[in-house]
């Protein structure tokens, strides 16, 4: 499972469907390693795409957050995987605005440097916070099949 997930880091296949009765965390990997990409492209003029930083950094936007803020609150809520997930999602979608507002300022390398130093390493934390939880689901249902 945990390889399957960091090989969306470095994946030369399409993605393979992994659902869970919770939440999709192998798209949901995908999704926010696919910010990476789209932060790079928009610093260096490939994309047309209209970031806006106040938009970015609003953490219940995407799938994942959604799901944080509705059904994964009330089912793992009290979780400190759950907790935790939260935070370090939240943040992830700080620093990917963080990339935004300084290329927009006119930092370009500060921008690159948000972007291949603490924007990473928020993405693994999000991505770890994914690996747990999931392994915390299948823990359950195996016990729950055993029963």
């Amino acid at each position: 499972m945990f390889k399957k997930i960091f090989s969306a880091f470095n994946r030369e296949q399409p993605p393979q469907k992994e659902v869970t009765q919770v939440i999709n965390v192998y798209d949901a990997v995908l999704a926010h390693r696919a910010w990476k990409t789209r932060l790079m492209d928009y610093l260096e003029g490939r994309s047309k795409e209209n970031l806006q930083p106040a938009k970015i950094c609003v953490d219940n936007l995407c799938v994942l957050g959604k799901w944080i803020h509705s059904d994964g609150k009330v089912k793992f809520g009290e979780q400190p995987v759950f907790t935790t997930l939260v935070g370090e999602h939240a943040k992830f979608h700080v620093q990917a605005a963080k990339v935004v507002e300084a290329h927009q300022a006119g930092d370009a390398a500060l921008a690159q440097n948000i972007l291949t130093g603490s924007f990473d390493e928020q993405s693994r934390k999000t991505v770890m916070c994914l690996a747990k939880l999931h392994a915390l689901v299948e823990k359950d249902n195996q016990q729950f099949e055993d029963q």
